[in-house]
Order: C-alpha cells, then structure tokens, then sequence
C-alpha cells in the first residue's frame, strides 16, 4: 500500500551501482530502510537531500509490513536545512547524532511523540544560533527520556547522581558509575533546560567534553550493544579547537 509519512534521514549506504539504502526515522512507522534507485547518478541529482543528515522530508511510500526493505515512491523536502550543513560545528553535531539515533532507535512502529522531539529539535538545531554548541548534551539527555531510562527529577539535598541506577542521591554508589560536584550541577542544569535557551548553560570546552562522555557512558550503561560511536573524537577534537 501507498502511504504518505514524515521523515527524518539517518544515514544511507551505497547499494549496487547507482542506488542506496536509505535509513529514515518515519512518522507513521519508526525506523525505516528504503531502497532508492539511481540516487548516485548525475541524471538524479535531485535525490541527493537523501543523503544529507538530519534532512526533514515528506514521503509517499510502498509499506510492506515486515519487510525489512521499503521503496520510496516520491518525497520532497519540509524544511531546507539552512545552516546545518554548511557550518562545521553544526554538520559535526549532526554526524554524531545521526550515528547514535543510528543505533538506538530500533523500534519499527510508530511514535508520534518521540518523532516530534526529534524533528522539532532539528527545526532548532538548524535555525537556531547562540547556544546552539549544546544542542547535542540537550538533545542526549533528553531523548534518554523517550527511550525509557530518562534520569530521574533531582532532590535539592542530594549532591550526587547514580548513572547505573538513573536518579540522584546523597551517596557515592559502591558500583561507581556515578557523576558529583560541579559535573553533577551541569547534569542538573540540563534536566531542566528548555531548547529554546541553550545558551543558558554556561560551560568550558573541558566540561562540555566531560559532559559529554559522562551522557555517552549513561547509554553505554542502560543501553546494550551501543557499541563505539566513531564520531565522537572528531566531536570533541572540534569543540576543544574552538576553545
């Protein structure tokens, strides 16, 4: 059946001579991979928006439940990416989170409220200007939320989180997965922070780099087969060149 969905392109690879398989975060069913023809000739350079991360696109699709390959029918874009791709920050920041949706968003149905953080972050990310260095710890920490092990609200008299077991507490945790002090108040910072004031976390490239191993070992820890997310060095190489 022919069927029209929102999308979100994660990442493609090269099948056969001219063509790709296309991996979509969908609106109507959750992760997707599309076969599209003839994208890598000149005659089609058009469909190249597929391979661009984070593109925001509108499709007609041929839907075969279970099916582990799909077919796109004709899309076209929602929203043109105006900065992401031609700012070196931003296309990085993209890279990564592409890599990590990539491997944590492997449910094949549909949830509209998960699909609408993630589009309207992007919408941000893209347009958006001051700050926007910390969309990633933002959109991290929060899509935790969505996936089902979202930390817990802070207590004002606990001075230490427990990454293995999500929540705060007034104790170093034996296990020693844990975060306290001034990495802690980061941490807490982000739990209340809304994405239209990013520029409200004040932090060094060396804390921002802390910040971000410490969220990449909080999936590590609640998420099996993570696995090593090659494009985080280049990630913090580039923040801390920026310093």
């Amino acid at each position: 059946m022919i069927v029209s969905t929102k999308g979100i392109v994660l990442n493609h690879i090269k099948y056969k001579e001219s063509s790709i398989i296309v991996n979509v975060y969908t609106q109507a069913f959750g992760r997707q991979s599309y076969v599209v023809n003839r994208v890598r000739s000149s005659k089609n350079k058009g469909n190249t928006v597929l391979l661009q991360p984070l593109s925001l696109i509108d499709m007609q699709v041929y839907h075969r439940p279970k099916s582990d390959l799909q077919r796109i029918k004709e899309f076209k874009l929602l929203h043109p990416l105006s900065s992401i791709p031609f700012d070196q920050t931003k296309r990085a920041i993209a890279f990564f989170l592409t890599e990590i949706m990539a491997k944590v968003l492997r449910e094949e149905e549909s949830n509209e409220d998960l699909f609408n953080f993630i589009y309207h972050g992007i919408e941000v990310f893209d347009t958006g200007g001051e700050g926007m260095h910390n969309f990633h710890l933002f959109f991290l920490f929060h899509l935790s939320r969505f996936l089902g092990f979202g930390p817990a609200a802070d207590d004002e008299n606990d001075q230490v989180f427990d990454l293995l077991n999500g929540r705060f507490v007034s104790y170093e945790p034996s296990h020693g997965y844990f975060i306290k002090d001034a990495l802690c108040r980061k941490w807490e910072e982000l739990y209340h922070l809304d994405i239209e004031n990013l520029s409200d976390l004040k932090m060094s490239a060396d804390y921002r780099s802390q910040l971000l191993e410490v969220l990449i070992r909080y999936y590590e820890l609640h998420l099996d087969g993570l696995g090593t997310i090659k494009s985080f060095e280049v990630l913090q190489a580039l923040f801390h060149s920026e310093e």
